[in-house]
């Protein structure tokens, strides 16, 4: 087949250009210029470097495609993150429309089905509308839960406080997804039939909490009585903000904090064989975060 993946260079994204390869297929990766792209290219990729926001330019990368992995990149500074979805969104469909591109999987997320309360997922609410509108296009939307590379927000954390935290309630227990394990739904899906508009949710293989989370963690590096400490809104808010997000993004996480913590949205989608996948947080702790922390703090040492 011949497969087109947006956001190829994101951790998703690779491991998908990656799996898809192996089986082979010819792979189209496009995603800005930069040496993880060009990292796909000696992989055996077909590397097309550009902006989604750019119709013209994914209208020709799309065109001729069997089938594509179609997501919104994230973007944590834009000044407006719903309209800068909205922007990217509709620039795809648009896309996808002129190409003529027949089959797509695209990346929503759990909560996706409500229109409001979930933070930017509310953007990949409207994508999915949006797509499912196309003429001609067979699409599946794929709904993973919280990512667990998620928590590799916590390595600054740990190394200057000796903590992870967040605002999330401690006693919260709620699905968790390593990005590989999204990576395989994903590619099994393109390759195979699906009815037009269905939803596949990926949520791990049970529910964790942030503590949880915390003891996995503080194992895999070394930190056995590593504490998970629950923030204020308003300093989990503040402390967003100083790491780099927009206001726009801070107060959109916010939202969604406040609502999984009263249990209104995104904590309670029901396992199935279906949408359960493998990989636990132990395992993701001992081969994703401990190499990520154990980097980050020999950079900071050099």
């Amino acid at each position: 087949m011949n497969i087109v993946i947006t956001g190829a260079t994101g951790n998703i994204g690779t491991a998908l250009t990656h799996e898809l390869l192996s089986q082979g297929h010819r792979v189209t990766a496009v995603a800005r210029p930069s040496a993880r792209l060009d990292a796909l290219a000696a992989a055996g990729a077909h590397p097309q470097a550009g902006d989604l926001h750019d119709v013209a330019f994914l209208t020709q990368a799309l065109r001729g495609a069997d089938a594509a992995f179609l997501m919104i990149p994230p973007n944590v500074t834009a000044p407006d993150v719903l309209a800068h979805m909205q922007q990217v969104g509709q620039a795809i469909a648009e896309a996808v429309r002129a190409a003529g591109l027949p089959a797509a999987v695209h990346l929503s997320s759990i909560g996706a089905d409500e229109p409001a309360g979930t933070g930017p997922v509310v953007g990949l609410h409207h994508q999915e509308a949006r797509l499912n509108q196309v003429p001609g296009l067979r699409v599946a939307h794929l709904r993973p839960a919280y990512f667990m590379e998620n928590l590799l927000a916590n390595i600054g954390l740990i190394q200057h406080m000796g903590i992870t935290g967040s605002a999330m309630r401690p006693d919260l227990a709620f699905p968790m997804v390593a990005t590989k394990d999204i990576a395989a739904r994903a590619a099994a899906l393109l390759t195979q039939s699906f009815e037009p508009g269905s939803v596949h949710y990926v949520l791990g293989p049970q529910n964790y909490t942030l503590p949880e989370a915390a003891q996995a963690i503080g194992q895999a590096i070394g930190r056995p009585e590593l504490p998970y400490v629950p923030f204020s809104y308003e300093d989990a808010k503040q402390g967003m903000m100083q790491a780099g997000l927009s206001e726009s993004m801070a107060s959109l996480y916010d939202e969604m904090t406040r609502n999984m913590n009263a249990e209104k949205v995104m904590v309670k989608e029901a396992r199935t064989a279906a949408s359960a996948s493998p990989t636990t947080l132990a395992e993701f702790a001992r081969t994703v975060f401990a190499p990520a922390f154990a980097g980050a703090t020999a950079a900071q040492v050099a």
